[in-house]
């Protein structure tokens, strides 16, 4: 696993830990690709997953959702379904259908310029079907270009990555692959799906000449190039093109979007025509040639603005060579402008004049020799003239082709130099992973298998490459790093000590330990925990023994097979370093020396032949060989050692975290244990504090005074306090105490008026009138004489006649027909009035003995009355035992 990955594989991902990814597959500037599959479903996947710094940025996460929901409705046998989005670790991500026939671009660098035709036209062709799913959705698909079409197993395309391309920042840098942008994105315009029939044409072009169709020195060069003209025919690159092929691309690659072709369906006809009757080069065309573009200046938005001429100024600005129109023009033509700007016609008509005055005649004659000498020797410094403007334009014209054959030879310098640079890249990178995928297999093994048979995952460098090595002395730095990368494997047959150090079963601690764990622990259910981890951590163990004996055999048998590919592109790299430092070394000693024609011809000759010795390198077999070697080591032969190799590391780690989650669990239940007891103490620290804050108001006087609304914030404001909430609804409890007394009293208030008492202390008194605020207005039994009484008086001094109002409007309020005026309460008030005044007759007429036996009573009654009221008054009551109750 390189360092560099943006995911350690193989490891688990996804919000639920669903994906099991195996290797990374790619890498660009937004993220990696990697291979994986979807444990739930149990079903290979592609995983595509976004830098963490996208994750942060809100708009982009709700724009790449979108865009993944878009692409997840388009439902084609030619678009790489999307399965699932999601974001993990901060990393927006998409599992999406895994396509593992390579890519159309893997298949151009393998086939080079022998790619076939008509292969390459039906991929295409499905590619165009599929655009046209997503154009009939209204979606673009924004970055058509070889690397995202993919081939599945029967080789048909599966078009990938629809609108990510959408997914940059709001910037005025061209977003795109320059070799496919269409020109209206360069402009920032509008954009719709002719941008992707643009694409898809250079695509096509790309794929069948093995150049794109328009190249330069970097990425503003490429692009400035498409306003520039159209692009070479295909055909003139490589014969076997037809003419169709050629009119088809052309149009699709037109500078102005509304010259390509009107729709997808025009399109699809067009090449159903191209592949019946013009794949070959001999076949009609299937369409008229795209029209080059015009010659206006064209401007491409953004911060930088290129200007692009038509061939035909720049002709014009070169003095017209290599076109029979940009001719200088002939001498009479030149001359005839002469004689018309000074006003002579070349001839003088005879005068006739009466009398045949002599003087006159002179005259004429004298002028006419005057005339005549003049237009001569205006006409001999006109061609002087002019013959020395061509030799100076031919002059420059020479200067020119050298400046440019030696430009050409120095990119083609470069161009191989940096080749042969990428070359020993591609034969590097197939022993590093090689030796990435040995390593880890030794790592994983050493400790678990005999060490002897760990040799044969890292062989020393086979014949081909030592016989490379041998051949040439000019490649010190390639023989240095194949060295570097084989010889510790060649001269080394025993693992390190530190390989079985990191054995994962080395690791992990013994049942024993965490056995010894759960003896620490303070009570069984840990010691039980501890019993069961050992079990899990012996099954873990023989599953991993078992994996580690069926794969021996298979990657023992594999890496052999690995290892010979991977020397064996080495030795190719070798052979090609070999010939590009040749090649390098004649270009170094070729001199340009002089400004005569005879050195541009010189030049030209050079540059087209140092041309075709690259151009045969780039061809020969050993570039075909690092390149299928480094394609066969990632996505084939690595592919089947890596899995072997994952299955190990894998159990490997499942059974570190099979202890690791033993720890926890006993750590856990050991935390839970004491955060309980902790919790335990503060709620019962808490509930005593809200009990005496009861009994305090209540040995106050509050309750005695009526002051509901007082009671009830202190208790509120004490609730606020406590963090658990058993003790707040404890002390809600205690406040809905306070409110069943207070309902007590609005009880009263609303039926007490005309009340007439009938025993204690104020039998034969009327209440004439009553209010929370002004108590109650008393009519004596004389009838005449008029008191007032406020509530408190009367709670504290009047029990008897309380009590009575308690039977009279509480006991009987549900019952309309012993309820003599009153208002009929609905059993649920009812009942907490009865609990109310079971609280009024304990608390406020506490110092009456009789009234803790009548309190009990009263709410006895109503759990009778109310058999599903018994736990909200056993809240009340705590005391009480409410069972007989019940029952009865």
């Amino acid at each position: 696993m390189s360092e560099e990955q943006l995911i350690p594989t193989p490891g688990v991902f996804g919000e639920t830990g669903n994906f099991l990814l195996e290797r990374e597959l790619g890498r660009g500037g937004m993220g990696g690709v990697y291979m994986g599959r979807d444990k739930m479903l149990d079903r290979p996947v592609a995983v595509k997953v976004m830098l963490k710094e996208y994750g942060d940025d809100p708009e982009f996460v709700e724009k790449f959702k979108r865009e993944a929901q878009a692409a997840a409705r388009l439902i084609h046998p030619n678009i790489a379904q999307v399965y699932s989005y999601g974001i993990a670790d901060g990393m927006p991500y998409i599992a999406m259908e895994l396509v593992a026939g390579g890519s159309l671009d893997q298949l151009m660098q393998n086939s080079g310029a022998a790619i076939d035709i008509p292969r390459v036209m039906k991929i295409c062709e499905q590619v165009a079907q599929a655009l046209r799913c997503a154009a009939d959705q209204g979606l673009v698909h924004g970055d058509v270009k070889p690397e995202n079409v993919l081939l599945d197993a029967n080789g048909n395309a599966k078009l990938v990555d629809f609108g990510l391309a959408a997914m940059q920042k709001d910037t005025d840098e061209i977003w795109g692959t320059p070799y496919y942008i269409a020109p209206e994105k360069v402009r920032k315009e509008h954009v719709d799906y002719r941008a992707d029939m643009y694409s898809l044409g250079g695509t096509i072009y790309h794929a069948l000449t093995g150049v794109a169709p328009f190249e330069g020195a970097d990425a503003a060069a490429v692009v400035r190039k498409r306003f520039e003209g159209a692009p070479v025919p295909p055909s003139k690159i490589r014969a076997e093109i037809s003419p169709a092929i050629d009119a088809l691309v052309l149009k699709m690659l037109a500078l102005n979007p509304a010259d390509r072709f009107p729709s997808f369906e025009a399109l699809l006809e067009e090449f159903k025509s191209v592949m019946a009757h013009g794949l070959t080069a001999g076949a009609p065309s299937a369409g008229a040639a795209a029209a080059s573009p015009g010659g206006r200046k064209i401007a491409i938005k953004g911060r930088r603005r290129f200007k692009v001429k038509t061939a035909a100024s720049n002709s014009a600005a070169a003095g017209g060579e290599g076109e029979e129109g940009g001719e200088s023009a002939p001498a009479d033509d030149r001359y005839s402008r002469l004689k018309s700007a000074s006003g002579q016609d070349g001839s003088q008509e005879e005068e006739e004049e009466s009398g045949g005055v002599l003087g006159k005649v002179l005259g004429v004659v004298g002028l006419t020799i005057l005339a005549i000498g003049l237009v001569a020797g205006g006409l001999v410094w006109y061609v002087v003239a002019d013959r020395k403007a061509r030799a100076a334009e031919k002059q420059a014209q020479i200067t020119t082709q050298i400046r440019k054959a030696a430009e050409s030879i120095a990119d083609t310098r470069k161009n191989a130099a940096k080749f042969a640079d990428e070359v020993d890249a591609m034969a590097m990178k197939a022993v590093r992973e090689c030796g990435k995928s040995s390593d880890k297999l030794i790592q994983v093994l050493s400790g678990k298998v005999d060490e002897s048979r760990l040799t044969d995952l890292k062989p020393g460098p086979t014949k081909e490459l030592l016989d490379a090595i041998a051949s040439t002395n000019v490649v010190e730095a390639a023989v240095s790093a194949a060295t570097n990368e084989t010889s510790a494997a060649a001269a080394t047959n025993a693992v390190p000590a530190a390989a079985a150090a990191a054995a994962p079963a080395e690791e992990t601690p013994a049942s024993g330990e965490a056995a010894s764990d759960g003896e620490a622990a303070s009570d069984g259910d840990s010691s039980s925990d501890g019993q069961e981890g050992d079990a899990e951590l012996a099954k873990a163990k023989a599953k991993f023994e078992t994996a580690i004996s069926e794969a021996l055999g298979i990657v023992t048998r594999d890496m052999g097979g690995l290892w010979e590919r991977a020397y064996g592109s080495q030795a190719a790299s070798i052979r090609i370093r070999k010939g590009i430092n040749e090649l390098l070394a004649k270009i170094d000693a070729f001199k340009i020396e002089g400004d005569d024609e005879a050195t541009m011809t010189r030049a030209a000759s050079f540059s087209n032949e140092a041309k075709d010795a690259y151009d045969l390198i780039k061809a020969s077999d050993d570039v075909s060989k690092v390149q299928k070697a480094v394609n066969y080591i990632q996505s084939r032969g690595a592919n089947s050692v890596k899995q072997t190799s994952d299955m190990l590391f894998v159990a490997g780690r499942e059974y570190e975290r099979e202890v690791e989650a033993i720890k926890k669990r006993m750590e856990a239940a050991e935390k839970t244990r004491r955060e309980a007891a902790e919790k335990a103490k503060i709620i019962e620290e808490d509930n005593q504090r809200v009990k005496d804050k009861f009994d305090a108001l209540a040995q106050a006087g509050t309750f005695r005074q009526l002051n509901w609304s007082g009671a009830i914030r202190q208790l509120r404001t004490l609730s606020d306090e406590f963090r658990y909430s058993e003790s707040q609804i404890l002390a809600g409890i205690y406040v809905k105490k306070v409110d069943m007394m207070a309902m007590v009293q609005e009880v009263f208030v609303v039926n007490c008026k005309g009340l007439k008492f009938q025993r204690s202390k104020l039998r034969g008194w009327t209440i004439e009138d009553i209010s929370e605020k002004d108590g109650l207005k008393l009519l004596k039994p004389d009838g005449k004489t008029r008191a007032r009484m406020t509530w408190v008086k009367f709670y504290q001094n009047y029990h008897g006649n309380l009590n009575e109002l308690i039977v009279r409007l509480i006991e009987k309020g549900k019952d309309a027909s012993k309820l003599k005026g009153g208002k009929r309460l609905s059993l649920q008030p009812w009942a907490e009035a009865m609990m109310g005044a079971a609280l009024t007759m304990q608390i406020i007429c506490g110092d009456d003995p009789t009234a803790p036996a009548r309190a009990e009573a009263i709410a006895k009654d109503a759990v009778k009355a109310l058999p599903e009221y018994r736990s909200q008054a056993q809240e009340i009551f705590p005391d009480v035992k409410f069972d007989d109750a019940a029952e009865e």
